[in-house]
């Protein structure tokens, strides 16, 4: 039984090791929100790669070091000292996932309490909301990992030949909000970081925290019920709304999200299969090619119909760990992620120029954004230190105008006012949950307390945020 357990303990401690690495390698920078977000979420619907890569990367090398350690143990150590080694593996392994993982800090912010949520918090279903007598459609679609830093330098970003020409393109002839002189975009927070939080972020102007409570587990089967989002309002003022990806929905609670929340129509992987409309699953699902033409079907077939709509997307083809290319993709690049993410801009490009050709194009809004920064580290190896990466947006056939576009500071969390107004909807003192209109003269919090200042706290417990906004079992 003592072998057993010492065995035992080897494998946890190299694993933890192990894991810890793989974690910062696949996934990148991630914060505490995040991966209690994932171990707690119902994992339907994720690549299976994402598997495949933890075995070949975490598995494997588990099982080769602790068969190397155990040599070590029996040919080196003395059995005196192997109470001492035991013990120094366990805190070497658990300070080596504390600090790689950021849990350190983590841990911190959870002991600290903070009321910047509770006391900026603007209840949404209180604000007065005119729309235009004639509602105009939006097309929102969410770019999977696109963000500015992919555009040459002289554009903004930090590549000489830049992988996004389409973009930047259309962010210079419509209405794109920047952090700086030239294209820039959304500054990055936590709660907004990765593809489910963004998507909350965006469309509710909430970060999504997944806070340590006494409430007990959080409840992804009624995922933030007494939240208002735009897919709410819309529904409220008479918009159909449909939400399509190329993945599953069920992963993530993204479909909870999104059915709670405006009753949307979803379209996923499943649906493509059941409709026959592909014959296996490709990547996460079904790749950009396919999203936008079963999207053009669909956006003809939803047109007709008397009710405004809502049509939102998300990409996928650009995903980590190294995207998804196409065999109908241009290899421009020397570089598979590269090629990748210049498919996906092309790809975008030829979307929008088929949705000017119809005839609902002239009451449509169309809106594009990066959901967050792309989690493909090594990809970004050689960006300056003192650069800011920041996340695209693009506003196109927008009612609501501004020059006020450059230097600003704003979050994803702006970006949900900013849609309304974008559609002509005039939004009582500009401001929605911790969101402001940016085409309006009002500060966002960032522009007010600074960039670092609203990071850190809502980086810290809210008891106000914990009570209102989530569901517990």
């Amino acid at each position: 039984m003592k072998k057993v357990m010492e065995n035992l303990l080897i494998i946890i401690c190299v694993h933890i090791v192990i894991a810890s690495w793989w974690v910062i390698h696949y996934f990148g920078e991630v914060n505490g929100d995040e991966m209690l977000f994932h171990l707690l979420v119902p994992l339907n619907g994720v690549n299976s790669d994402c598997f495949l890569n933890y075995f070949l990367l975490a598995i494997i090398p588990t099982i080769i070091i602790v068969v190397l350690l155990k040599i070590l143990l029996k040919k080196i150590i003395k059995l005196k000292k192997k109470k001492l080694f035991y013990v120094g593996l366990t805190i070497v392994s658990l300070s080596f996932m504390f600090f790689e993982l950021n849990l350190d800090s983590y841990i911190d912010d959870q002991i600290k309490q903070s009321n910047f949520i509770k006391e900026n918090y603007i209840e949404t279903k209180n604000v007065k909301l005119k729309f235009p007598d004639t509602k105009r459609n939006l097309i929102f679609i969410f770019l999977e990992s696109t963000e500015v830093t992919y555009s040459s330098k002289d554009d903004g970003g930090i590549r000489k030949e830049s992988l996004i020409p389409n973009l930047t393109k259309v962010a210079k002839e419509n209405i794109s909000f920047s952090n700086s002189r030239k294209m820039g975009g959304a500054l990055g927070l936590n709660g907004s970081s990765w593809t489910v939080a963004s998507m909350v972020s965006h469309t509710s102007g909430l970060p999504l925290k997944i806070n340590f409570s006494s409430n007990g587990i959080i409840d992804f089967e009624n995922f933030m019920p007494n939240v208002t989002t735009i897919g709410d309002i819309l529904e409220e003022n008479g918009y159909e709304n449909y939400l399509i990806a190329g993945s599953d929905t069920n992963y993530g609670a993204r479909k909870v999200y999104f059915q709670e929340h405006g009753d949307y129509n979803i379209y996923d992987v499943n649906s493509a299969l059941n409709d026959k409309k592909i014959k296996e699953k490709v990547w996460w699902g079904f790749d950009d090619d396919k999203l936008f033409s079963i999207a053009k079907e669909q956006l003809l077939e939803i047109s007709q119909k008397e009710e405004p709509f809502n049509y939102t997307m998300l990409t996928v083809d650009t995903h980590f760990e190294d995207g998804y290319l196409a065999n109908t993709c241009e290899t421009k690049f020397n570089d598979y992620y590269a090629d990748v993410i210049y498919c996906s801009d092309k790809r975008i490009s030829n979307f929008l120029d088929w949705l000017k050709e119809q005839d609902f194009y002239k009451n449509t809004t169309v809106v594009l954004v990066g959901d967050h920064k792309s989690m493909d580290t090594d990809f970004f190896n050689n960006v300056p230190r003192n650069y800011m990466r920041t996340n695209y947006n693009a506003f196109i056939n927008s009612v609501s105008t501004t020059d006020n576009l450059y230097n600003r500071q704003f979050t994803a969390l702006d970006l949900f006012p900013t849609t309304l107004a974008s559609l002509g909807v005039e939004i009582e003192n500009n401001k929605l949950a911790l969101g402001v209109n940016l085409f309006s003269e009002e500060k966002t919090l960032v522009e007010e307390y600074g960039y670092n200042y609203v990071f850190n706290e809502l980086n810290k417990r809210s008891t106000f945020y914990n009570n209102n906004f989530l569901a517990y079992k």
